[in-house]
């Protein structure tokens, strides 16, 4: 493993469950020396991405909140749909919210969440938090935009969870669900994720054909009528279809 690579798993850990770390204890969890790890803290200190809290007891550093501002910024993929959601909010009508998220490392992140008309819902998806990529609208569109080649190698890993999400039984099940999303340029889920609302989304797409992330839309059932999801899901569709030329156009 190189320096680079210590370097970065010390920092890893400040990502995990535990919300603060001291050398011995990171030492502990690496299996290395304490000898080995200081410098790493001591480079992350000097850099901002920790901070000591009390002597010894380090935590997330401020330029992690420096950076998350830049992000917002100027995230190709953000400052676009932040725009575009700015636009088409009082088209709505109805209390929700929506959510930008993006792939990342097989799972799916909430970039952004707008909410719209009050609606006060807590959802899943919050700004930073990983979820699946087989459970809720704005996770569906953007496995049924990969290559078949990777989610086939997520139905061998674990067929059940697929089979769970309403995604098919088999192999050929899977594939004919995710052919339906990508047909319709979006899907609608009901609870899958938070029980009595319900979601739809639209997957953001490169220049080069491959997905990049999402944009939905979630709504308390009691709102979400046959005609309001219609309704809904044609205004998403043609707001990532804005997300879409205006981020090619930043490349």
């Amino acid at each position: 493993m190189s320096t680079a690579d210590k370097l970065m798993a010390t920092f890893a850990l400040f990502g995990g469950d535990r919300v603060e770390w001291t050398v011995e204890a990171a030492a502990a969890e690496l299996g290395v020396p304490a000898s080995t790890v200081y410098p790493y803290f001591r480079a992350l200190n000097e850099a901002g991405l920790v901070a000591a809290i009390s002597p010894g007891r380090y935590v997330l550093g401020p330029t992690i909140v420096m950076l998350d501002r830049r992000m917002r910024l100027t995230d190709p993929l953000i400052v676009p749909a932040a725009e575009v959601i700015q636009d088409i909010k009082d088209q709505v009508a109805i209390p929700g919210v929506f959510l930008l998220c993006r792939l990342f490392r097989h799972q799916v992140m909430c970039l952004l969440s707008e909410e719209v008309n009050q609606s006060g819902l807590m959802v899943s998806y919050e700004r930073g938090r990983l979820m699946p990529l087989h459970r809720g609208a704005a996770s569906k569109v953007i496995l049924a935009g990969l290559p078949s080649r990777i989610v086939k190698g997520f139905f061998e890993q674990d067929p059940g969870r697929f089979a769970a999400a309403g995604l098919g039984d088999d192999w050929e099940g899977v594939k004919q669900s995710l052919r339906v999303i990508r047909r319709g340029g979006g899907t609608v889920t009901y609870g899958e994720l938070d029980p009595g609302l319900v979601g739809l989304a639209s997957p953001i797409i490169a220049a080069d054909d491959t997905v990049l992330g999402s944009l939905g839309f979630a709504s308390t059932a009691e709102h979400m009528d046959g005609p309001t999801i219609a309704r809904l899901k044609d205004l998403v569709i043609a707001a990532t279809a804005r997300i879409n030329a205006a981020q090619r156009r930043s490349q």
